[in-house]
């Protein structure tokens, strides 16, 4: 007996914390859910359709076809673009976090890519290189690329030089260094910055296609505006809003998995 009680005193703590990681976000996602309706009966039918109603909408839309090929379009668009400003923000970041001289002759770039307004940065692509994807895809690319910078930037300034150094001097070369050492500490800014570049990306993905193009989620947003039918901008933006809820849970979980040895220690 006198065994078994501290384990009981320990497992106590430990179903706590499993029931609020669980049941919080629950309540919360139950809340939101609920937001629906009310707002539909504060507002009425006609301007602010029911849930019920707009996946009725949503299941015509995904038998005639047209749901699934915008939302893949849209989709291709956005890992694109975000997969570019991945592979050439995180190189820039580590850049402009390691060598001071380059980082003050590209503060000024960077501070003009942070701030100029988006819209300037889509609609200049657009007139310039034309009303196609390379335009699209390209003009995202440019408008996230600071973002992910930055945020690399920010991880390498805060990397530990003491372990840097306790590497050199057990003689650990560079690749192991880099695996063992840098990358575990630089893993929660490159985490944090796809998660930040995937949210922006899609977002301004649609914002362009309301502009410029005859396709993707954005258009047919686009086009039910001008329909007046409240519906289909619902319906179109839930699901994409579903489809980049569930990347995004991915990329959380998979930082939950990796940084598993932080909670251990």
């Amino acid at each position: 007996m006198q065994r078994v009680q501290p384990r009981r005193a320990q497992a106590a703590p430990a179903r706590r914390v499993r029931w609020g990681r669980w049941a919080l976000p629950t309540l919360g996602l139950g809340l939101l859910v609920l937001a629906w309706p009310l707002a539909s009966a504060a507002l009425g039918p006609d301007v602010f359709p029911g849930l019920g109603d707009t996946l009725r909408f949503l299941a015509r839309e995904a038998e005639r076809g047209t749901l699934w090929t915008n939302v893949g379009i849209t989709l291709w668009r956005v890992i694109a673009a975000f997969a570019l400003a991945l592979l050439l923000g995180a190189p820039l970041g580590w850049a402009l976090g390691t060598h001071p001289r380059f980082a003050a002759l590209a503060s000024p770039w960077l501070a003009v890519g942070l701030t100029v307004p988006r819209i300037l940065i889509l609609l200049a692509a657009y007139l310039v290189v034309g009303l196609n994807e390379r335009a699209l895809v390209a003009a995202i690319t440019l408008i996230l690329l600071p973002t992910v910078a930055v945020q690399v930037r920010e991880g390498v300034r805060s990397l530990d030089p003491r372990l840097a150094d306790m590497a050199r001097a057990f003689r650990v070369s560079p690749g192991r260094t880099l695996r063992h050492v840098t990358l575990p500490q630089l893993w929660p800014s490159l985490l944090g910055a796809a998660r930040v570049t995937l949210s922006l990306s899609w977002k301004m993905v649609v914002f362009g296609e309301v502009f410029g193009r005859t396709s993707g989620v954005g258009y047919m947003i686009a086009f039910y505006f001008q329909q007046f039918e409240m519906r289909g901008i619902l319906a179109y933006g839930l699901v994409m809003t579903l489809v980049l809820s569930a990347i995004d849970y991915g990329l959380a979980a998979l930082g939950e998995r990796v940084f598993a040895w932080r909670r251990a220690a």
